[in-house]
């Protein structure tokens, strides 16, 4: 392809991680930190637009995300993986938080790409038939590791085609296990309950509410369905559509921002602190094809209601179920806690999230808190960004820490070749 004069080129793969996709990126090939960084990844988004027609965001708060991947520099991790969220309608993009679904396309990612200088032998869920390779992943907008285990080829690149079968993804793909026990304290740092109280109680519209906030791999706030006005097994759309309840939604998750202080005024929450924290909406198990589920759980993000289940959503539902006086601890009973596998319903099926604690007290610590995604490289080359977005800063073009410039024909392709 010529040169072009009003077009920057940047490298990229796109990637679907367990129910979400995202642009992935080395950060070598991006401007540094800063406004302009900022304006090249949601203009590669389309952001913001509700439709999200000139970019590659797919209009939901799912496909509207950004992985930002280098070699770590910290003795506990092989990768720094910089998550970012790109918003649709609004102007904004955050990189406080991680996504459980993207993180499982960091592994192949970093593999495949060259990244990862030591090979760790993984845990596999079938070890006489998957080789995997453990890649211990930072997120720095948690500042937490997770740690994921990667199918691999004979050649040691990552593998994509499986058998395992996962909800709201179409075919089977090879299973990642995703270990997020490491996770604790993931947004505050304060622990799994960062208000002290594994309940906390606030005025909604007039009326007293119940809530849990959680911290076990982002910042969720719970409530049960009765208290939204919801049974808690509606479809997405029908809960994002649903007059009235979005106001509810956005006055919880205000209110609880507030209470871990994340924003001074709740009406201010979408400005202040657009994604976090999310909202998980409790009922009990469906009925019909969910005989297995132990529990139902609605999560909202961007304000929308997510078409399945966010990963961290399940990991902090999974690990509030075995914190005593919460919500979600209550809700799923004593049965399902003594199992070793928590099954949370979401619209489109059961996300399954193993759950042990080391031992059984108020504040457990675990000694298995992870689940199974599947991944995906999807494409990769490169993505072009109107010259007039970086407004003459254009630093590191064709350079080392920015992006290729018109005359570049870098890609996000195999690294290792």
């Amino acid at each position: 392809m010529p040169p072009r004069s009003d077009q920057i080129s940047i490298p990229a793969a796109w990637i679907r991680g367990g129910s979400s996709n995202a642009v992935f990126y080395h950060e070598k090939d991006l401007p540094p930190e800063g406004p302009v960084r900022d304006r090249v990844l949601k203009r590669v988004m389309g952001t913001p637009d509700p439709i999200q027609i000139d970019g590659l965001g797919g209009t939901k708060a799912v496909t509207s995300k950004i992985a930002i991947v280098r070699p770590s520099t910290r003795p506990d991790a092989d990768i720094d993986y910089i998550f970012a969220q790109s918003g649709v309608r609004e102007d904004v993009i955050d990189y406080t938080a991680n996504c459980g679904n993207i993180s499982s396309g960091v592994g192949p990612f970093a593999i495949d790409e060259g990244l990862v200088r030591e090979f760790r032998e993984g845990r596999s869920v079938d070890a006489d038939k998957i080789r995997t390779q453990e890649v211990r992943i930072y997120n720095t907008g948690t500042e937490k590791v997770l740690i994921s285990h990667v199918p691999i080829d004979a050649e040691g690149y990552s593998v994509a085609e499986g058998e395992y079968t996962m909800a709201a993804v179409p075919g089977t793909g090879a299973p990642i296990l995703m270990d997020y026990r490491e996770t604790v304290g993931a947004s505050r740092n304060k622990g799994l309950l960062p208000t002290g109280n594994p309940r906390d109680r606030i005025e909604v519209q007039g009326q007293r509410v119940e809530i849990t906030i959680g911290d076990a791999g982002n910042l969720i706030v719970f409530v049960g369905a009765e208290e939204m006005g919801v049974s808690g097994h509606e479809t997405a759309e029908h809960l994002t559509e649903k007059a009235g309840l979005l106001d509810r939604v956005r006055e919880v998750r205000g209110k609880a921002a507030c209470l871990v202080g994340l924003c001074r005024d709740w009406r201010k929450v979408d400005e202040e602190s657009p994604f976090m924290p999310m909202l998980v909406i409790l009922s009990g198990p469906p009925r019909g094809d969910y005989g297995e589920a132990h529990m139902s759980g609605r999560l909202f993000l961007d304000n929308m209601c997510h078409p399945s289940m966010a990963g961290t959503g399940a990991v902090s539902t999974a690990a509030m179920s075995r914190t005593k006086g919460t919500l979600v601890y209550d809700l799923v009973g004593q049965k399902a806690r003594e199992k070793a596998v928590l099954n949370i319903a979401h619209p489109l099926g059961i996300i399954p999230v193993a759950v042990e604690v080391d031992e059984d007290s108020d504040l457990p610590t675990f000694a298995n808190l992870s689940f199974i995604r599947t991944a995906r490289r999807l494409m990769d080359g490169k993505v072009y960004v109107p010259r007039k977005v970086f407004e003459g800063d254009i630093k590191g073009v064709n350079g080392t820490n920015g992006v290729n410039g018109v005359n570049g024909h870098g890609h996000a392709g195999n690294g290792r070749g």
